[in-house]
């Protein structure tokens, strides 16, 4: 079922540069089977599913986006109540508006802010929830991160503006700041890691599951994909891994452990 309680992490889509080699690799990657659906521009916009599940979105970055050397990559959605009045809320704690409030044919409204640190989040208000969506699955959204310079600073900002329990965890060689929602861990938010040039914006990652967090970073490798950060374990809890697809979009594998 969709997942559209306030503050949860509900979908992400891809802004591609190359949709259909983009979409060849993670649907050999991850199984997932696609389906366009035509938008009022003439453009598609391009559904993933995987066993009849629906795992995430994509479309061809527009031309002036990647004139303006844009890079390919996935974008987070956080499900609201109302987009019109978080998006004001966003402004009013220190964040702008980079996409204004729009509704998205009759599926649902979105708008797209950036938290005072430079990190781009997604606000989604469903319309028609989706049963099939499905998350938290091998090939499916699991987990989402905020890698920023300032992350006090910023979980400060979405502490306010979606009523997050952020709780700080130091175990571990970084500082780590989680995200739960009535109890439930949804991600978190860090310090940039040191591979990040500097200069580099604050941006969020998504995660995707896997049964077998070698073998899918095998896999990915020969599809193309390079290794950003190998899989490693935390806390004997999760093991995880950041990766590039073929076009430089960055996203992580991840694989609960025990």
């Amino acid at each position: 079922m969709e997942r559209i309680k306030q503050g949860e992490f509900t979908w992400t889509d891809l802004a591609a540069k190359d949709l259909d080699a983009q979409s060849h690799f993670y649907e050999s990657l991850f199984g997932w089977h696609h389906t366009d659906v035509p938008m009022d521009d003439g453009t598609v916009y391009r559904m993933f599913a995987i066993d009849g599940q629906t795992v995430g979105g994509a479309a061809q970055m527009r031309p002036e986006m990647a004139a303006q050397g844009v890079p390919s990559m996935w974008n987070t959605y956080v499900a609201v109540d109302d987009v019109d009045a978080v998006t004001d809320k966003a402004v009013q704690l220190g964040g702008k508006v980079v996409v204004p409030p729009m509704d998205v044919m009759e599926r649902g409204r979105m708008a797209g802010i950036k938290d005072p640190t430079g990190g781009v989040l997604y606000l989604w208000k469903s319309y028609r929830p989706d049963a099939a969506e499905t998350y938290g699955v091998p090939g499916a959204l699991a987990w989402s991160d905020l890698e920023t310079r300032e992350p006090e600073k910023a979980a400060a900002f979405y502490k306010a503006l979606f009523g997050w329990d952020i709780q700080s965890l130091n175990e571990g060689p970084m500082p780590y700041w989680q995200v739960n929602v009535d109890g439930q861990g949804e991600g978190g938010i860090m310090p940039m890691p040191e591979m990040v040039p500097p200069g580099a914006p604050a941006f969020w990652i998504d995660y995707f599951g896997t049964s077998d967090m070698g073998a899918s970073v095998t896999k990915a490798e020969s599809l193309g994909a390079t290794a950003l950060a190998p899989p490693m374990e935390v806390g004997g809890m999760v093991s995880f891994a950041v990766l590039a697809d073929p076009s430089g979009a960055t996203f992580a594998l991840m694989q609960p452990l025990g």
